[in-house]
């Protein structure tokens, strides 16, 4: 019936391809992960030097996993993985740039903040658009089988 989802080749591989599905559940999965560390820092640690320093241990350690997910949905559209990189850098800047309280106090945000959210609102845009909407080349690619083949 269902394939089972392999998640170590989801999240540690940058070859092949996933669907949209595989996609959205990578996703989920990490960005629950990503709320729940970092409600877990900041009740505990609060936002300060420690409390920054561990979100920025937590962002850069869902960097890569978040990078293979999206790497392999590009795949799937017949674009290089590394394509990733140009909204995933970016978004990682600006999560780090937010971390260490350089955006603005409170919710006031001062001009880099706009600029992080800007950033942030545009990559977001794009990858909804190109990984979780747009379906994958069908048939085989560059980059491997096309992973709805063995779903019918």
């Amino acid at each position: 019936m269902g394939e089972t989802m392999d998640l170590q080749y989801i999240f540690t591989s940058l070859d092949g391809r996933i669907n949209r599905a595989k996609w959205w559940a990578g996703v989920v999965i990490l960005g629950i992960i990503s709320i729940i560390l970092g409600v877990l820092i900041e009740v505990i640690f609060g936002t300060g030097f420690f409390g920054g320093f561990l979100a920025t241990v937590v962002a850069l350690a869902l960097f890569f996993p978040t990078y293979a997910v999206c790497a392999k949905r590009f795949q799937d559209r017949d674009k290089p993985g590394k394509m990733a990189l140009y909204g995933l850098v970016p978004s990682l800047v600006a999560s780090l740039l937010d971390g260490w309280g350089l955006t603005g106090i409170g919710d006031q945000l001062n001009i880099i903040g706009w600029l992080c959210v800007l950033v942030n609102l545009g990559v977001g845009l794009w990858f909804l658009i190109e990984l979780g909407i747009l379906k994958g080349t069908p048939g085989p690619n560059h980059y491997g089988g096309d992973p709805l083949a063995a779903l019918t």
